[in-house]
């Protein structure tokens, strides 16, 4: 959350701060929580003035973020299999070889109603020229991009570690396809000066930067001679471009491609990293490619700030073989102002889902976990891999990842 911009002494002061020491900017609120935004009077937030100031040059200044209210919805991996785009082939009317967005069907509203929808897009979408794959070497559909826009994702990350597996060619294909689309694009750039440009959404009159990055690329490299630019998680990358968003932005939203694959927990690579982005001054970092659920949690800031951090969101679509993979959801959450001049997060909600497809492949389909009953399990295809998901595992593991404050009803005191 930015200072009041028209406190001109203490502006100078911390302009200066951040040209010497790249990302110990301070701002001027105190630790968001979920409760979060508490509501205090300004002017205990003010410089000390002498006796000699008029009352007129003592007044509180209008606090520009006291109407702001942005919502926001954010769903983790969708990974494309085979089974899943021959379903949505099969499912397509005239006119259209490909219709995906039967899948989406229960969570369709809950894509469609905040401000901004983002989603961790994990395959590549190259267009005319480049063969349909799955897994090793992904490669969908444009007709699932067209479809995530009609039901209202507008801000899509594609830094990840697939996003080179048809090479540069590909990558710029799918680049060029999302460029065409109303959507904000993160994770993949032209050249250096198309990744100099920060990334922003804007909302009731505040900037929003959204900054992503990627471990790897499953050890696929760009051609000698490419310009292409793939935001690798680098400590003075993240450094440089958070003190940018510092600037330019009044609120900062971290995408990390990160983890372990298959591991609920974060590694200790994933906490270090958390630490040095929050105390960069990001508000929300969101974590994906472990394909499970990881921990939400507040993260303590150098600055004595906190920032929300979802280590992953799990995969939101996915055909792959373990219960936990098909356990995900939306984290859903608004900015708002603080009262004290600043911004800050409230209403955190996790909303879980469970991926389904059956012993046949098909069937595929994103359920609500309140709405996943045992006789859908039983017809489950994690079975052909010898593994039941239950509504009881997935409600565990859900439970396990999310704070209790921030789940549904029917789950917060379940045994």
């Amino acid at each position: 959350m930015k200072l009041m911009t028209n406190i001109r002494f203490f502006s100078a002061v911390l302009a200066a701060a951040m040209l010497l020491t790249g990302c110990s900017y301070l701002k001027d609120v105190s630790a968001p929580a979920n409760n979060g935004c508490e509501r205090t009077s300004e002017s205990e937030f003010l410089p000390n003035t002498v006796d000699a100031v008029t009352s007129a040059e003592a007044e509180t200044p209008a606090d520009p973020y006291a109407d702001v209210s942005v919502t926001f919805t954010a769903a983790g991996d969708n990974l494309i299999h085979p089974n899943i785009y021959y379903e949505a082939a099969s499912r397509a009317a005239a006119g259209v070889e490909y219709d995906f967005k039967p899948m989406f069907s229960d969570v369709a509203d809950i894509i469609s109603s905040p401000d901004f929808a983002f989603i961790n897009q994990e395959t590549l979408m190259a267009g005319n020229g480049f063969e349909v794959s799955g897994y090793p070497s992904f490669n969908s559909p444009q007709e699932l991009g067209r479809d995530l826009v009609s039901l209202g994702f507008d801000i899509v990350n594609i830094a990840n570690n697939h996003m080179l597996d048809r090479s540069a060619a590909g990558l710029s294909a799918t680049m060029d396809f999302w460029h065409s689309q109303p959507v904000t694009l993160l994770g993949a750039y032209y050249d250096h000066t198309d990744a100099a440009k920060l990334r922003t959404v804007t909302a009731d009159g505040i900037t929003i930067a959204v900054i992503s990055y990627t471990y790897g690329t499953n050890g696929i490299v760009l051609p000698e001679g490419s310009e292409l630019d793939i935001p690798y998680i680098d400590d003075a990358r993240i450094i440089s471009e958070l003190s940018q968003a510092e600037i330019e932005a009044d609120f900062t939203i971290v995408s990390v491609h990160w983890g372990d694959e298959n591991s609920s927990e974060p590694n200790d690579e994933q906490r270090r990293l958390a630490q040095l982005i929050a105390d960069c001054g990001t508000d929300i970092i969101i974590g994906h490619h472990s394909h499970t659920l990881q921990p939400l949690e507040w993260i303590e800031r150098a600055d004595g700030g906190k920032t929300l951090c979802a280590y992953s969101l799990g995969n939101l679509v996915s055909a792959m073989m373990y219960p936990e993979n098909m356990v995900g959801g939306f984290l859903n959450f608004t900015v708002s102002g603080d009262g004290k001049g600043g911004l800050c997060v409230t209403d955190i909600g996790f909303i879980p889902t469970v991926f389904y497809y059956g012993t046949d492949y098909y069937g595929t389909h994103i359920y609500l976990l309140e709405d996943y009953t045992d006789a859908i399990a039983t017809g489950h295809g994690t079975q052909l891999y010898g593994y039941t998901t239950t509504p009881e595992k997935a409600q565990n593991y859900v439970r396990r990842a999310i704070p209790a404050e921030y789940l549904p009803e029917y789950l917060k005191n379940a045994e």
